[in-house]
């Protein structure tokens, strides 16, 4: 019972979210990053967030699929339709999950254009903390399941130091799937 109300929950979060960012009722795109503060630019290129806005949540929203290698997931834009059934999108930042990245201690790794996400564990003394799933009645491996893990942005133009959670929406073994980024600013 309690499996099935959380992820209901995480549903109703996902479609509200996709619903908040479809922006044309007729093939929407909901490109990742476009909830971002506005940026200016320093004297050197480097975009800077507005010193007089405060930087609310964030939340990025991609497609995600496997990569021909197998090695990592492959992360995209999304676009959805009238519906709001989400889909691979055309244009849009791109970047890349790796759950055994070496430049995060084997842990999970996501790069979303120059943003760096590093998964970290709930109990610092157990790496497998890091993930935590829902699947479908519970059986492990069962599809559509739901993997959520907390993430700190170790580099970024823009959300360096945000922590939050990135959760994977898989729809079904190897068929890719949805994924929302919710980010916290740094406490001031």
């Amino acid at each position: 019972m309690r499996v099935r109300l959380i992820t209901m929950f995480a549903g109703v979060v996902l479609l509200g979210a996709l619903a908040g960012l479809s922006g044309a009722p007729n093939d929407a795109r909901a490109r990742l990053q476009d909830a971002s503060p506005a940026a200016e630019e320093e004297a050197d290129g480097t975009p800077t967030a507005e010193s007089n806005q405060r930087v609310e949540v964030v939340t990025l929203v991609g497609w995600y699929q496997q990569d021909p290698s197998g090695d990592f997931l492959t992360i995209g834009p999304l676009t959805t339709n009238e519906a709001l059934v989400a889909r691979p999108g055309e244009d849009g930042l791109t970047g890349r999950a790796d759950f055994d990245d070496p430049d995060n201690n084997d842990l999970p790794r996501i790069t979303l254009g120059d943003s760096t996400f590093d998964a970290y564990p709930l109990d610092p003394d157990d790496a497998s903390t890091v993930f935590r799933w829902l699947y479908l009645n519970d059986e492990q491996g069962a599809r559509p399941a739901t993997l959520v893990m907390q993430i700190e942005c170790t580099s970024s133009p823009i959300y360096k130091g945000f922590t939050g959670t990135a959760t994977f929406v898989s729809r079904a073994s190897d068929a890719g799937g949805v994924l929302v980024i919710v980010l916290n600013p740094p406490a001031e």
